[in-house]
């Protein structure tokens, strides 16, 4: 059975495995990144992004997920008051 991560974060509030899931697939991208930093510092970062991973997948409130239209509405109204500001600047 294929896990999404929507599932593994929801689970990963009482399931530690589902938080090694979650770290095991964010793993090669951790890697990759890890790549354009110093040698010697990699090990520390690597441990500060898998502890600052954990700490958001935790933390995360899937219920207040936004649907496409809640979405919509706030980014509309992100880009009204950008423009406003944009207008009041001139």
């Amino acid at each position: 059975m294929v896990e999404t991560l929507y599932q593994l974060t929801i689970d990963s509030k009482n399931d530690t495995e589902a938080i090694e899931k979650v770290l095991k697939a964010f793993k090669p991208k951790i890697k990759k990144t890890l790549q354009q930093t110093n040698f010697k510092n990699r090990d520390d970062l690597e441990q500060e992004l898998q502890f600052k991973l954990v700490n958001i997948v935790k933390t995360y409130d899937v219920e207040q997920i936004d649907g496409f239209w809640g979405f919509y509405e706030r980014e509309n109204n992100r880009m009204k008051q950008s423009l406003n500001r944009e207008e009041v600047r001139k």
